[in-house]
């Protein structure tokens, strides 16, 4: 009885596409952090505003922005006038790009940013938009942060909090005070 190689290698090309086509087709998954890990693997924690945005080719021809931050208040790190972020997406030559969960700064957005480096004098976010918290200014109460849940036991009840409670709790945790 003679063997049946075509069967057995038609399953193993399937296969092998499928083992293949799994790697190429990952997704990014980002595991929530609570402020206290943000704040450890963050080098610079602020709050700043944009004043500008460009968009660049990245490695291996990304679309990617770098947004200049002045810096307005720091609570880790020493941090200069102006930082550079690397964000991901931008339009650049007739392409845009969108990261779906990577915050993209236009010139006014004020944010409080948890970075890290990332080359030369740029800056990445802490897990895209988790280090990357909006900051909006109420008429009558200031300036004022959205937190999310995941971000620990005290702001299980999310909601909007003033930027100035956020940071201190912040330059605790980097000062090694538990609460």
């Amino acid at each position: 009885m003679r063997p049946r190689r075509l069967p057995v290698l038609a399953a193993a090309a399937v296969l092998g596409a499928v083992a293949s086509a799994a790697g190429v087709a990952s997704a990014l998954t980002l595991a929530a952090m609570p402020l206290e890990d943000l704040t450890r693997h963050a080098t610079l924690v602020v709050r700043a505003r944009c004043v500008g945005r460009d968009v660049v080719r990245g490695a291996e021809g990304r679309v990617e922005s770098r947004a200049r931050f002045e810096v307005l208040d720091a609570a880790k790190g020493a941090a200069p006038g102006v930082v550079t972020v690397r964000q991901l997406g931008g339009r650049l030559d007739g392409t845009e790009v969108v990261v779906p969960g990577a915050p993209l700064s236009e010139p006014g957005d004020e944010a409080v940013l948890f970075l890290e480096p990332h080359e030369g004098d740029t800056m990445g976010v802490v897990g895209l938009a988790l280090g990357y918290l909006p900051v909006t200014v109420v008429a009558g109460a200031g300036a004022r942060v959205h937190v999310s849940r995941a971000l620990g036991a005290e702001y299980v009840a999310g909601g909007v909090r003033p930027v100035d409670e956020l940071l201190d709790r912040v330059r605790a945790i980097d000062a090694g005070e538990a609460r």
